[in-house]
């Protein structure tokens, strides 16, 4: 193209600019969001938003860093999605319990696949409501209570490579240790199986489990995702989970025990979480017409579909974030809270002390370990110190303002926890403190997390005292996963009482 004579641009350089000029303002096309509202935040960049930022200065810290010079609410962009970042207490109550209807469902910057969308972790509205319903009798105080003595048996094995340890007079790797264990509890309390991970490290169980959460918030599947969401949907042509990898794994793996459970005639003998969602189906729900099957999609539940019970996609679905969250979480929190305690002996010896007096010989089950409160004291600044998620999410329906706060509907809201001291726990300011989340939507593994911890704790350190060696590291370095676990082995020896 000639300009008047002076100047000559080639015609494709000017489409090229144009096209540039175009995709550049398209990656942008959000950032003006948060300005509208007057709610400050860091700079975002074209396409990546802040996640950059994030990836440079550490998931778990920059948000802290944020807050210092933002304040306790800003604006971030992860792509191009907006999130806005809540650290007021007061604030997060009523997000989380008092406004809790127009921040109902959770949110992730890209479409889910089929599986993950039907767990009650990330299932929405009703739908959501409806899996709650029939999933909470299984953590209920009389269904922990049952499943003490299943727990009893993965205990033993521990116990069992608690004496090689202590013979072999090494060091172990306690989150190896405890990553065993808890796939065993998972295993066994779900489905009523014994996989014998404590004994076989490396199975294929154990090994998917461990690679399921993709190695970093910053993977270039979800990356991408997050810039492009269709690549989120392409994704599933493919079947490659995009917020977890190893799917398909679990998703046979589920199957299977399906299949081999349906052919038990006698189900009775079972207690576990498996069964329980079993006998809630509907006879035949496996062969619904066309028309019932587009009705169950809907969000909006009808009392058939209350009777029905989970369909096989759905029981699969908890099935798979059971393995992947729960397996990640317990290990971290159970090998962290031992690491803690041996650079602490004094600690240690005052929960030694305290399971003598309150348990003696008798063995620990769901009634006697409410009782040991400094340790679920020390459990608690465990997962304050070393907390395997640093976020909680929700999208809002409407606009709301909040304690003078205008929060935009359909933004995203990522909540962090802020240190507290546990000498003065009764001066902890309320909504602080949420490893497990709050409100209706609070993690419903909770109770069964806590039990498994406690019962744990009270069979190594009853017998046994744990101590720092050469190869401990005073400092963890926590991975950037989404859930955050140690990066690096943690080395400690134990010794007989």
């Amino acid at each position: 193209m000639d300009f008047y004579g002076v100047l000559y641009v080639p015609n494709f350089l000017l489409v090229t600019l144009f096209f540039l000029l175009s995709l550049y303002l398209y990656g942008r096309r959000n950032f003006g969001y948060f300005t509208a509202y007057g709610i400050k935040g860091p700079k975002p960049i074209a396409f990546l938003g802040n996640l950059k930022e994030i990836k440079d200065l550490e998931y778990a810290y920059v948000f802290l860093k944020w807050q210092k010079e933002y304040g306790d609410n800003y604006g971030i962009f992860l792509g191009s999605d907006p999130h806005l970042v809540v650290g007021d207490p007061e604030i997060i109550e009523k997000i989380l319990i008092k406004h809790f209807s127009n921040f109902i469902n959770r949110r992730l910057p890209y479409p889910l696949d089929e599986y993950t969308n039907n767990t009650v972790s990330f299932a929405r509205d009703d739908h959501w409501k409806y899996l709650r319903t029939v999933l909470s009798p299984s953590y209920s105080a009389k269904k922990l209570r049952e499943i003490v003595p299943m727990i009893e048996d993965t205990l033993k094995i521990l116990e069992m490579h608690l004496k090689k340890i202590e013979d072999s007079k090494e060091p172990a790797d306690f989150h190896a240790l405890f990553s065993g264990f808890t796939m065993d509890v998972i295993a066994t309390t779900g489905f009523g199986i014994k996989v014998d991970s404590q004994e076989n490290p490396e199975s294929p169980l154990v090994k998917n489990a461990k690679e399921a959460f993709v190695s970093n918030v910053f993977a270039s599947l979800q990356v991408v995702a997050t810039i492009f969401p269709t690549v989120a949907i392409i994704a599933k042509w493919f079947k490659k989970g995009v917020f977890f990898g190893k799917m398909t794994y679990f998703v046979e793996y589920c199957k299977e025990l399906l299949k081999e459970r349906r052919k038990v005639k006698n189900t009775s003998m079972y207690k576990d979480l498996l069964q329980l969602m079993l006998d809630s189906q509907l006879e035949g729900h496996e062969k619904l017409d066309t028309k019932t099957e587009q009705e169950l999609k809907l969000e909006n539940i009808t009392d058939w579909r209350t009777k029905r019970g989970l369909t096989d996609l759905e029981i699969i679905s908890q099935f798979v974030i059971l393995f992947v969250a729960g397996f990640d979480s317990i290990s971290a929190t159970l090998s962290t809270f031992f690491h803690s305690i041996a650079f602490n002996p004094e600690i240690q010896e005052r929960l030694y002390k305290e399971i003598q007096e309150n348990l003696g010989e008798e063995s620990p089950n769901y009634d006697n370990v409410q009782k040991l409160t400094y340790l679920r004291m020390c459990m608690e600044e465990t997962l304050r110190m070393y907390p395997v998620g640093t976020l909680l999410t929700r999208e809002t329906k409407e606009d709301c303002i909040i304690k003078g706060l205008k929060i935009p509907s359909g933004s995203g809201n990522p909540y962090f926890h802020k240190d507290f001291s546990e000498e003065n726990k009764a001066k902890q300011i309320p909504f602080t403190y949420l490893p497990f989340g709050d409100g209706p939507r609070i993690c419903p593994g909770k109770r069964l997390a806590e039990l498994e911890f406690k019962l744990a704790a009270v069979q190594l350190l009853r017998k046994y005292r744990v101590f720092v060696c050469n190869k401990s590291e005073e400092k963890i370095e926590l991975s950037q996963a989404m859930i955050m676990k140690p990066e690096r082995p943690i080395w400690l020896k134990i010794e007989r009482r």
